[in-house]
C-alpha cells in the first residue's frame, strides 16, 4: 500500500466523523432556534443537518414534527390576528407559513379571506354610514350581502344586531316616502276609486299609475283618523281587491289583485342558501309547506337550497332557514363498568375408597395342560396369599379457598343527539355454518359460512339532549362470557354463552350520575362424599366422609354520567316569529301600533304641528280635515260621518299633540330607553351596563331584550335598579345565541313608574373587538303577555383591548 492510499484511508473515517459532529451541532442548534420562536432559522438548521446526515431517522422525525408544529402555532396566530381585524399581522403570520411550508393550503386561503376581509370592512364603514343616516335598508342589504358570504364575519353580525335595535321591528317590504311626512285623514263614502289616487297624489306627491285593468266605477268607503299615506292605501286597496307594487320611493303601481296579474308584476328574486347542519330536503319541505314556495332548486352533494320567489317571501325563508339550520346537541357519556366476583370454596373430611376389586389366582395346569386358565379346583385352593385386591387409598382434606375479581371498564364515548352509539369491550368468536346443497347428480355441496357472537361487555347508548340541559338515555347493556366449548358429532365447534342484559331509559340532568345495580348471579353448591351409615353419625359422620361446599356470587354495576358537550342553540326571537301577512296577500310587517310615518326612525313620530292633508277643496264626494263632520252625498242632503273608535296607541311623549283630534282617544306615553356604560375595557375586565328607563305611565311587566356579541362579552349577573320595586325581585334572565331575555314582573300595587336605572348588567370582556356593541329593546306586556308598547335605546359601542 503506497502512502497515498494509507493518508485516504485515515482522512475517510476522519470525515465522516467530522460530518457527523456538524449534523449533530446543527440538530441541536435548530431544536433550540425553534424552541425560542426563531422558527424559520431553527428549520433550516435542522434540513442541514438531514442534508449532512441523510441516514439519521431521529433528524427526518425532529424535523417533520418541529415543522408541523411551527405551521400550526403561525396559523393559529394568524386566525387570532385575523378575529381582532389585525389584517396586517394576520398576513405575515400567514406569509411564514408558506416560507416554512411552501403550497400551506390554509396559508393560501387564509390570504384570499384577508383580501376579502378588506373588503368586507369597506362595505360594512358604507354600511355604518347608512346606518347613522338612518337608511337602516341600506344598511342591511350591505350587511346581508356580507354575511352571505361569510356567515361569521364579527363587524358585520355586530352592525346587523345595531341595525335590527335601532330600527325596531323588521319591515322587508320597500317603503313609500312622501314629500313631507304628512299624515291623512280619510273621511269618504262611496266615492269613485281612482278619484281617491288622485287626491293622494296630488297632496303627498306620491304617482299612482293604474293598470288598465283596473275597473273605472269601483267605490271607496273608509273612515280613518291621522294615518300615515302608506297606511290609507292599503286600505283602500284591500277594499277594491286591488294590489300595489313600489317602483320607486314616490311611484306606485296598483293592479287588480288576481293570480294573472300577480305573475305580470310581481317581482322576485333568487336567493342561494348554503347549509351546514339542516338536510337540503328537510329545508325544501318546510319552504313549500309553511311558505308555499314552488321554484326551488336542491343539491343534496353541495347541501344548497336554490329559492326564487318575491322579495317578502325570500326574507321570511332567511328567517325560517337561519331557525333550524343550527348545530346538533351533542353529549359525552362517562360510563363505568365494574364486576366483582367473588368465590368461596372448602373440602372437609377424608375420602374413603368406594370400591374394592378383589381377584384369584391359578393354581395349577389348566384343561389340556394349557396355562393361563383358571379351573373351579382352584378355588378351593385359593388363601390370604392367593387373593388379590385392587389398590385402596384413604385421603384427608383440609382446604379453604376464597376469592375476589374486580373487573372495570370505564369508556368515555361522545354521541350526538337521537342517533345511537355502540361500546363492545370483548372480543368476537368465530361460528362455523355448514349447509348442504344437493346437486342433480345425486352428490351434496357443502357450503360454510363464518358468523362472529360477540363476548362481552355490548353498551348501545342513544341520547335524546333537551333544552332544559336534561339528557334521556336509552340504555342496553349486555354482559356475556365464555361457559365452554361445545363439539357436535359432524365436529362443529360451538359455544355455550352466559349472558345478562338489562335495558332501561332514564332522564338524567347535565352531569348527574346514575348508579345502576342488581345484575347478580348468586350460586351455593355443597356435595358430601361418606360412608353409608356411618357418615350418618351425627357430629362423628364428619369422620367418615368428605364435605364440598362452592359458594360464588357475581354482580355488575354500571354507572352513567352525561356531560353536554353542545346544546342546541335556540334561533334569534326574530327568526322563530315574524309578521307572514294573510292567506291570499302576504305582508312583511303589521300596520304599526304608533302609526307613525313610515319615513321616520323607530321611537320617533312626526311633530304633531304638521297637519293632515286637507281634501275639502277637491270636489271628491267626501272630505276630512282631521274631525268629522257634514259631507255632501250624491244628492246634495247632509250625511254626518263619524270617525270609528280608535284604541289608545303607544307614542313617545315628545310627540304627543297638543290637543288630540275630536272623536280620538289620548295617546297612552311610551317608555323611553337608554344604555349607560364604559367606552373602553380591557380582556378580562368586569364592567357594569345600566338601563335607564323612563315613564310617565304604571307598568307592572317589562321584558327586555338584549343583543351582544357573546364570543367577545360574556354577561355575568343582572340586578333590578332603584326604578324597580322591592317586591319585584331579581330580573329573571333567558340566554339566548347572541344575546339574552330580561323579564320583571312587577304587583299592581307597586309597579314599576318614573324615572331612573331600571336593570344594572354586569359583564366581562372575553376577546379583543374593535368595536362591540350592547344593544336593547324594551317592551311592555300586556296581561295576556302580548306587547303593548316597545321601545328601543341607542347601542352602547364598547372597544375591547387586549
Amino acid at each position: 500500500m503506497t502512502q497515498a492510499k494509507r493518508y485516504r484511508t485515515l482522512l475517510l473515517p476522519m470525515l465522516v466523523v467530522l460530518a457527523a459532529c456538524a449534523a449533530d451541532r446543527l440538530h441541536s442548534d435548530g431544536l433550540k432556534a425553534v424552541d425560542q420562536g426563531s422558527y424559520e432559522q431553527g428549520l433550516l438548521q435542522l434540513q442541514e443537518a438531514v442534508k449532512k446526515d441523510p441516514h439519521n431517522m431521529e433528524y427526518r422525525l425532529d424535523l417533520e414534527t418541529r415543522r408541523d408544529a411551527v405551521v400550526q402555532r403561525l396559523l393559529t396566530q394568524a386566525d387570532a390576528a385575523r378575529n381582532v381585524l389585525d389584517l396586517d399581522g394576520a398576513r405575515q403570520f400567514y406569509r411564514r407559513v408558506l416560507v416554512v411550508s411552501p403550497g400551506n393550503n390554509r396559508a393560501l386561503l387564509g390570504l384570499q379571506a384577508l383580501e376579502a376581509d378588506a373588503r368586507y370592512s369597506q362595505v360594512i364603514g358604507a354600511a355604518r354610514k347608512d346606518l347613522e343616516r338612518k337608511d337602516y335598508e341600506a344598511a342591511e342589504a350591505k350587511v346581508r350581502g356580507v354575511l352571505s358570504e361569510d356567515p361569521g364575519y364579527g363587524p358585520a353580525k355586530d352592525l346587523s344586531a345595531a341595525i335590527a335595535v335601532a330600527r325596531g321591528p323588521v319591515t322587508v317590504a320597500p317603503r313609500l316616502k312622501t314629500k313631507d311626512n304628512r299624515r291623512v285623514t280619510l273621511q269618504l263614502r262611496d266615492a269613485p276609486t281612482k278619484m281617491v289616487f288622485e287626491v293622494l297624489s296630488r297632496q303627498t306627491g306620491i304617482n299612482f299609475i293604474l293598470d288598465k285593468d283596473v275597473k273605472s266605477d269601483g267605490k271607496t268607503t273608509i273612515f280613518v283618523q291621522d294615518v300615515p299615506v302608506e297606511e290609507a292605501i292599503d286600505l283602500v286597496l284591500n277594499q277594491n281587491s286591488l294590489a300595489r307594487q313600489i317602483l320607486a320611493s314616490n311611484m306606485v303601481l296598483i293592479y287588480p289583485n288576481n293570480a294573472t296579474k300577480q305573475k305580470e308584476y310581481e317581482e322576485e328574486i333568487v336567493r342561494t342558501f348554503y347549509l351546514t347542519n339542516a338536510a337540503p330536503k328537510d329545508v325544501e319541505s318546510m319552504l313549500k309547506t309553511v311558505l308555499g314556495t314552488k321554484t326551488l332548486y336542491v343539491d343534496e352533494r353541495a347541501s344548497v337550497v336554490v329559492m326564487r320567489d318575491t322579495p317578502d317571501a325570500v326574507r321570511m325563508a332567511e328567517k325560517l332557514v337561519a331557525s333550524i339550520d343550527v348545530p346538533e346537541a351533542e353529549v359525552m357519556l362517562e360510563i363505568e363498568v365494574l364486576e366483582v366476583s367473588s368465590s368461596k370454596i372448602q373440602d372437609l373430611g377424608i375420602t374413603y375408597p368406594g370400591d374394592a376389586t378383589l381377584g384369584v389366582t391359578q393354581q395349577g395346569m389348566g384343561i389340556g395342560g394349557a396355562a393361563g386358565n383358571l379351573v373351579l379346583s382352584d378355588l378351593r385352593k385359593q388363601g390370604s396369599r392367593t387373593v388379590t385386591v385392587s389398590p385402596l387409598g384413604v385421603t384427608l382434606s383440609a382446604l379453604k379457598q376464597a376469592g375476589v375479581v374486580n373487573t372495570l371498564a370505564s369508556p368515555r364515548i361522545r354521541a350526538r343527539n337521537n342517533e345511537k352509539a355502540k361500546i363492545l369491550i370483548g372480543s368476537r368468536l368465530p361460528v362455523i355454518t355448514n349447509s348442504v346443497t344437493p346437486t342433480a347428480g345425486g352428490t351434496a355441496v357443502v357450503t360454510g359460512s363464518v358468523q362472529y357472537l360477540d363476548v362481552g361487555l355490548t353498551l348501545e347508548v342513544q341520547p335524546v339532549i333537551h333544552q332544559d340541559s336534561d339528557v334521556a338515555i336509552k340504555l342496553n347493556l349486555e354482559v356475556s362470557s365464555l361457559l365452554k366449548q361445545v363439539t357436535t358429532s359432524s365436529g362443529t365447534i360451538a359455544y355455550q354463552i352466559g349472558t345478562r342484559d338489562a335495558s332501561t331509559l332514564l332522564r338524567l340532568k347535565d352531569g348527574e350520575t346514575q348508579i345502576l345495580a342488581g345484575l347478580i348471579s348468586d350460586s351455593d353448591t355443597r356435595n358430601a362424599t361418606k360412608i353409608p351409615g356411618l357418615g350418618d353419625i351425627p357430629i362423628l359422620g364428619k369422620l367418615f366422609g368428605l364435605n364440598h361446599t362452592d359458594v360464588e356470587k357475581d354482580e355488575i354495576v354500571l354507572s352513567v354520567t352525561p356531560r353536554i358537550v353542545r346544546m342546541q342553540p335556540r334561533a334569534a326571537s326574530d327568526n322563530t316569529e315574524f309578521w307572514y301577512g294573510t292567506e291570499t296577500r302576504t305582508r312583511s310587517a303589521p300596520y304599526p301600533a304608533d302609526s307613525a310615518p313610515v319615513s321616520a326612525p323607530a321611537g320617533m313620530l312626526t311633530p304633531a304641528a304638521q297637519a293632515p292633508v286637507d281634501l275639502s277643496n277637491l270636489g271628491v264626494a267626501a272630505a276630512s280635515v282631521g274631525s268629522a263632520g257634514a259631507m255632501p252625498d250624491t244628492t246634495g242632503a247632509p250625511v254626518m260621518a263619524e270617525a270609528p273608535h280608535v284604541p289608545p296607541i303607544a307614542t313617545p311623549p315628545a310627540a304627543l299633540p297638543a290637543q288630540a283630534p275630536p272623536g280620538s282617544q289620548p295617546a297612552a306615553t311610551r317608555p323611553a330607553l337608554s344604555l349607560e356604560g364604559p367606552s373602553q375595557v380591557h380582556v378580562g375586565d368586569d364592567f357594569q351596563v345600566t338601563v335607564h328607563f323612563s315613564s310617565a305611565e304604571a307598568v307592572t311587566r317589562l321584558r327586555a331584550q338584549l343583543r351582544f356579541d357573546s364570543a367577545a362579552l360574556q354577561m355575568i349577573s343582572a340586578t333590578t335598579g332603584g326604578l324597580v320595586p322591592a317586591a319585584a325581585g331579581s330580573p329573571t334572565v333567558e340566554s339566548r345565541p347572541g344575546g339574552a331575555q330580561l323579564e320583571i314582573v312587577a304587583t299592581p300595587e307597586d309597579p314599576v313608574r318614573g324615572d331612573g336605572d331600571l336593570m344594572m348588567l354586569r359583564f366581562k370582556a372575553l376577546r379583543p373587538r374593535p368595536m362591540a356593541s350592547v344593544a336593547a329593546m324594551l317592551s311592555v306586556l300586556g296581561g295576556a303577555g302580548a306587547a303593548t308598547g316597545n321601545s328601543s335605546a341607542a347601542p352602547l359601542s364598547i372597544a375591547i383591548q387586549q
